[in-house]
């Protein structure tokens, strides 16, 4: 029963992570279950998708009607807005009520290749008064042709940042177009270099939530926070985009100028750290120190402690899950000469992220030289809430969720057998002994 109760919350999670919400919520009260329809489909099928919209007992009746269109009402070659009925176009809900939508889906023999998409808008009806109506739900239609040609390709078609403001991180934005004929969820990475060329930071962003489809474009957003302040004068921004294994699909460069003298957002917490005596970094509530033995390092070095955008963390790596808790270290270009000993408290947010089982966190360091997540041995402490590890490194840190642990049956039932056997070649012998013999 504990490995049900432990398994089934991240088997949940996980499907809500890699697909889309099951039941989508318009406001308080309109529910739709099925909200997503994701498929495999060959030429001349037909197949069916049905969606129970519910509205709760405490909300107002409500008319919906019911129309299909294009996603973002943009027609493409990739529509299947043509290849889609729905058994009703309006109905009404009382409070406390469902009712059942099927849209028929006909793939013509001649589809083509890639993927083909559309949306089933559920939207309420005006009310008479001259008020538009607010209340609405996209329900999202993805099929893949079976057997067909996918081409996953795009192009970076903008690359731009707000304006520097002293105390507040430059925001970065790069729009990226899928110019492909099926959908994939993407990720970046942008690098902020000076005029020099030498480079401030590398920002990494996580996959994109959702994925874009073809003709379509999406937006990935960086937040670069400098060590230090930025001279006036102009900042290069080098941008990729990769698909979720790593596989580049564009590069594109862009700049922002420092117009006004710039001091980057104080870090949580900043400490010198001298090789004479041992030092602690925490943060002021103390939910992340770093203790420094004595020696640590080899000359005075400034290091300082912030918070990272969980959105801007690497994707992370193969059956591991982000929780919510990241940080950065900054201010060491080498190793330490000792290490260091790292102690973060994790929040409920992140053991709930691991399906209330502290056993599954995890503290992962990410090396920026080999552009990988190291996952380091993790001390757990349930009474404090804590996890320790040790390092002689310093980067962006998260904390996160480990698999849940596989049962090794095969293993098990050898260990059982062989328990058996013995058992009962004891019992013989006994009985040998016994009868004389």
């Amino acid at each position: 029963m504990k490995l049900v109760r432990y398994i089934l919350p991240a088997l949940v999670a996980i499907i809500l992570l890699a697909a889309w919400p099951a039941t989508a919520v318009a406001n308080p009260g309109l529910r739709v279950e099925n909200a997503i329809c994701v498929a495999d489909v060959s030429p001349g099928d037909t197949i069916s998708h049905k969606m129970t919209v519910s509205l709760v007992e405490t909300d107002s009746p409500m008319d919906l009607a019911v129309e299909v269109n294009d996603i973002d009402n943009v027609k493409s070659t990739y529509s299947a807005r043509d290849f889609v009925t729905v058994d009703k176009t309006s109905f009404h809900l009382e409070p406390g009520e469902s009712q059942d939508v099927t849209a028929t889906v006909h793939i013509p023999s001649d589809v083509g290749d890639g993927g083909r998409y559309a949306v089933i808008n559920l939207k309420q009806k005006p009310s008479g008064t001259g008020v538009a109506p607010v209340v609405a739900v996209n329900v999202r239609l993805y099929l893949t042709i079976k057997d067909s040609q996918l081409i996953h390709e795009g192009e970076i078609t903008e690359v731009s940042a707000g304006e520097a403001i002293s105390g507040k991180p430059v925001d970065m934005f790069i729009t990226f177009k899928n110019t492909g004929n099926h959908h994939f969820k993407f990720k970046g990475e942008v690098t902020v270099s000076d005029a020099q060329g030498e480079v401030l930071d590398t920002i990494y962003t996580a996959l994109s939530p959702a994925s874009v489809i073809p003709s379509l474009s999406g937006e990935l957003r960086a937040n670069f926070i400098p060590e230090k302040e930025l001279p006036l004068g102009v900042y290069s921004i080098k941008s990729k985009v990769m698909l979720e294994d790593g596989t580049l699909l564009d590069e594109a460069e862009g700049s922002f100028e420092v117009k006004e003298p710039y001091v980057p957002p104080p870090s949580p917490a900043s400490l010198i750290v001298t090789p004479a005596s041992a030092a602690v970094l925490q943060t002021p509530d103390g939910a992340i120190a770093i203790s420094f033995p004595q020696g640590a390092v080899i000359s005075p070095v400034e290091i300082s402690l912030r918070n990272y955008p969980v959105e801007q963390i690497p994707s992370p790596p193969p059956d591991f899950e982000l929780a919510t808790t990241c940080f950065r270290v900054d201010g060491l270009t080498g190793l330490l000469a000792k290490e260091a000993t790292v102690t973060v408290k994790y929040t409920p947010a992140d053991l709930e992220r691991a399906g209330g089982d502290a056993s599954r966190l995890r503290l992962a360091r990410w090396d920026e030289a080999q552009s990988q997540w190291s996952v380091l041995k993790t001390k757990v402490d349930k009474e404090a809430m804590t996890l320790s590890t040790t390092t002689n490194q310093l980067s962006i840190w998260a904390v996160m969720v480990a698999p849940p642990t596989k049962v090794n049956w095969v293993l098990i039932g050898a260990i059982v057998a062989g328990v058996v056997i013995v058992a009962l070649l004891v019992y013989f012998l006994a009985i040998r002994r016994r009868g004389g013999y």
